[in-house]
């Protein structure tokens, strides 16, 4: 292996931090990416289906920064299937387009949890907002919340009553 080889191994999880965990500020969690070319349809705007793919990536990577990996979630035959996803379009984006997917935990329920995403550019301009709901399964059938994922999602929840946060 060459040296520059040697430096990417060493540097493994520094470089999956930097790109695949983003942050947590102030109670939502965000997650920097940038409209890559294959993300933008003919007219040179990203297509809309990608803002749910970036909300994906966004979520994805609020689990793993939460120290919630879906490997290991998928191992313990767990999973967090998407039931429902309300996007609204704002404004578009285009290729090159440095932007944030902004996670914020609304409501966890005995088996659910609510999302608030927002899709912004660097210029804070929002691009789309998403609503999405999640229900976690085992065998294709509702569980209830994992107690390890629940404790981690209920440190990031917004400031509420506890019965709005927490329902079960």
């Amino acid at each position: 292996m060459n040296n520059q080889g040697t430096d990417l191994v060493r540097h493994q999880s520094q470089i999956v931090d930097a790109i695949g965990k983003g942050w947590f500020d102030e109670g939502r969690h965000l997650y920097p990416l940038l409209a890559q070319f294959e993300d933008t349809d003919a007219g040179g705007i990203v297509y809309h289906a990608n803002y749910i793919n970036y909300a994906e990536r966004g979520r994805t990577a609020m689990l793993r920064c939460l120290g919630v990996e879906m490997n290991a979630l998928v191992d313990r035959d767990e999973a967090i299937v998407i039931t429902s996803i309300n996007v609204q379009f704002k404004k578009p984006s285009v290729m090159g387009d440095a932007l944030l997917v902004e996670t914020t935990p609304q409501q966890l329920g005995a088996s659910r949890l609510h999302l608030r995403q927002v899709v912004m550019g660097a210029d804070g301009d929002i691009r789309a907002t998403l609503d999405v709901e999640g229900a976690f399964v085992s065998q294709n059938k509702p569980i209830r919340v994992p107690a390890d994922v629940r404790e981690r999602l209920r440190a990031h929840m917004p400031t509420r009553s506890a019965g709005q946060q927490d329902q079960q």
